[in-house]
């Protein structure tokens, strides 16, 4: 036969303890614990068994230490509406409250004890020790889990029970501080192996690497969506469900001695982030753009910021104020007291509000996102779930094991708050005008600054101009300000001309005046900085058609400045400035998923994908069999004179067949005609079924010629 009597050969083819709060979405509130093991879990509450109470929709659970209390406040109205008092043993403690609709939780940080409140009794039902120092509870979309930061365990709990639910799993320690997620997801910074890892219904998840081994990284849920800002490399990683977007973050944000500062969870898209050089970086996670604010008092001691709103809000331990920053208006507000110098203040968001509190005070805030606050008296006791009278203060609380009375407002029982040391204050020119408030942000190669100018008080010379100035203290050449509308007077400097890399551009604003000599002298601001673009925006429009061993990629370009596309398949990767790409030496007969992700100098963007399946059967053609008449010719079950035949053609077939696709395999000489010689193989349908037969007896393009159609596909 022509197939089988012929000659053949065979061919082969870090910051451990921050504490992280309730998002709005989310219901979530991480609180830490940090102290010391030490008392049991007694506790009760105040009122009959058979009381009921109805609380406010809009309001908060807020620790009132200095009374043994913690309270619920009705936002809207500014008032206390209930509260619940804890036994003596607690008196004094640093109480945590984690807060999700109806499941509110009472951490205390000094005993590892965990105690639920029922709001319905304002009375405390459940408690348990469920930790030491280290460990944080959180609570979210009908979930509980405690995290023991130090030994890396995390446990799911019953929130009403408070008992394990499953087993525990075991992270590599030290952990950072945890959240959770719009959809009810745990997601833990694991430093040591600079990833992050989710947890959904208590059962763990695939890591997110979001740095290198090592680096120090802060996590904070902002429009129910991790953001992990890794403090080392100054990136932020945006985790959302269609993939991550990286972006780039002024080079100030990794030299924070302490680790970077953001807030458990943030109300809109919005991370405020506290770094060093005496800025606040604000990261828009909906686009990807860095500005950056300077501070008036960069010496003074912060706690983390939060936004709500056009407002930013930075709790200023050194002075016990809150300082508001009206993005808006890009300008300082007159900042408002919220506890005493030194002393700790409390900040969280919750059902569209800020709330401020001071746990050892009798005072809390309660912020709307128009800026209008309240003030709260959390002491008046005409509300339900007073105490009947007043719990006595501990002369020695827990005996030395770390008991504390804070109604005296300092660790250990101590009457007096000593504020952080500050630096010695510069002397300042009596005739020298107050600095402007600077804002940067970078886009298109260049930076602009925004700034506005400071009221300065009568008698002041005037300022004469004002003047954009370089990192190395000179005037930025051509840099000219321009006028921007609006109540208060300011401007706005642009930097063109610039790279779009990962170079921060620092720059200050300042105020000329006529300085006592008479000469010109300036009254600087603080720096602000940023990169010259802004992280672009994904691909759009991808389509992948599929191609014999490849796929050729086509999109429309992304928003954003000096784009590259990176490309990445399995087993492949590939960069390219176009919108289109070619991706070759693919193996058929099997499906691709193809990313492509935009980049630049600012950060990249998240992944778009498509896929392109490499089924050759979709490309069959129909052909006629020839060179069939010097006698049958053998089919077969598979490519290959080795495998079982499976029929024939009879002699002189010129009949059409399907041929689906081709591959390489025992060499046939055809007997009628030794000068036709083929190593290519057809798989075809003949008579209803799959067969496989040489090329040489179907008339395929390059059939005769022992080479490969160029209207089929190779099979695998």
């Amino acid at each position: 036969m022509n197939g089988d009597r012929s000659s053949a050969r065979t061919t082969g083819p870090r910051g451990l303890f921050r504490i992280f709060r309730r998002d709005r979405l989310t219901g979530q509130i991480a609180a830490g614990l940090v102290g010391v093991l030490a008392v049991g879990a007694l506790v009760y509450g105040v009122g009959t068994a058979s009381a009921r109470y109805r609380l406010s929709d809009v309001g908060a659970w807020l620790s009132a230490s200095g009374r043994g209390l913690v309270v619920h406040a009705n936002g809207l109205a500014g008032k206390v509406d209930g509260k619940t008092a804890v036994v003596p043993q607690m008196r004094g403690h640093r109480i945590k409250v984690v807060q999700d609709g109806a499941t509110v939780l009472l951490v205390d940080e000094d005993t590892g004890v965990v105690s639920r409140i029922d709001p319905s009794q304002l009375k405390i039902t459940k408690s348990r020790q469920a930790g030491g120092p280290g460990m944080q509870v959180l609570s979210g979309a009908g979930a509980a889990y405690t995290v023991d930061l130090v030994k890396g365990a995390v446990q799911q709990i019953d929130p009403v029970t408070l008992a394990p639910v499953g087993g525990a799993a075991t992270l590599t320690a030290p952990l950072g501080q945890a959240g959770i997620d719009a959809d009810g997801a745990l997601w833990v910074p694991v430093p040591q192996t600079g990833g992050v890892v989710p947890f959904r219904s208590g059962r763990r998840g695939e890591p997110v690497a979001a740095g290198k081994a090592g680096d120090r990284l802060a996590l904070t849920i902002a429009a129910g969506r991790p953001v992990i800002i890794d403090g080392t490399s100054a990136t932020a990683l945006i985790v959302r469900p269609e993939g991550t977007q990286r972006v780039n973050l002024p080079a100030p944000v990794a030299r924070a001695a302490d680790g970077v500062k953001v807030p458990a969870a943030a109300d809109g898209q919005t991370v405020p982030i506290l770094g060093a050089g005496g800025s606040l970086y604000l990261l828009d996670t909906g686009v990807g753009r860095v500005d950056s604010v300077a501070l008036r008092v960069p010496d003074h001691a912060f706690d983390p910021p939060n936004v709500l709103g056009d407002r930013v809000y930075l709790p200023d331990r050194t002075s016990g104020r809150l300082l508001v920053f009206n993005t808006e208006r890009n300008a300082w507000e007159r900042p408002v007291a919220a506890a005493r110098p030194g002393g700790t203040i409390e900040m969280l968001v919750r059902d569209h509000m800020l709330w401020v509190n001071d746990p050892d005070g009798p005072t809390a805030l309660a912020f709307g996102p128009d800026g209008a606050v309240k003030r709260i008296e959390k002491y008046d006791d005409k509300v339900p779930g007073s105490a009947r009278r007043p719990l006595p203060v501990q002369a020695d609380p827990g005996g030395g094991q770390g008991n504390r009375n804070r109604g005296g407002g300092g660790p250990g029982g101590s009457t007096t708050v000593t504020p952080p040391p500050a630096r010695p204050p510069v002397k300042k020119d009596p005739t020298a005008p107050d600095p402007p408030t600077p804002a940067a942000s970078g886009d298109n190669g260049s930076i602009k600054v925004r700034f506005t100018a400071a009221a300065q008080p009568q008698g002041v010379y005037p300022v004469a101009r004002f003047v954009l100035l370089g990192q190395n203290g000179r005037p930025v050449a051509g840099a000219r300000p321009a006028r921007f509308p609006g109540a208060v007077q300011g401007g706005t400097f642009t930097v063109g001309g610039l790279t779009c890399d990962t170079t921060t551009h620092v720059y200050k604003v300042a105020a000329e005046y006529k300085g006592k000599d008479g000469k010109p002298a300036y009254s600087e601001s603080g720096e602000v900085g940023a990169t010259a673009c802004t992280a672009p925006g994904p691909p759009t429009a991808l389509e992948a058609t599929a191609v014999n061993h490849g796929a050729d990629l086509a999109w429309s370009p992304s928003s954003g400045f000096d784009v590259t596309y990176d490309i990445t398949w399995n087993g492949g990767s590939a960069s390219t400035r176009a919108t289109s790409h070619q991706v070759r030496n693919l193996a058929n007969a099997r499906t691709y998923t193809l990313k492509v992700t935009a980049r630049n100098g600012a950060g990249s963007s998240t992944a778009v994908s498509a896929s392109a399946d490499l089924n050759p059967d979709a490309h069959a053609q129909p052909y006629s069999g020839h060179n069939n008449d010097n006698t049958n010719t053998y089919l077969h079950t598979g490519p290959g004179t080795g495998t079982p035949r499976d029929g024939e053609f009879p002699k002189g077939f010129t009949g059409q067949v399907t041929v689906y696709c081709q591959q390489r395999s025992d060499t046939v000489k055809d007997l009628n005609n030794p000068s036709l010689v083929s190593d290519v193989w057809d798989k075809i349908q003949y008579d209803g079924r799959t067969r496989w037969v040489s090329d040489l007896y179907v008339n395929t393009p390059g059939s005769n010629s022992g080479t490969f159609s160029s209207s089929l596909w190779e099979c695998t």
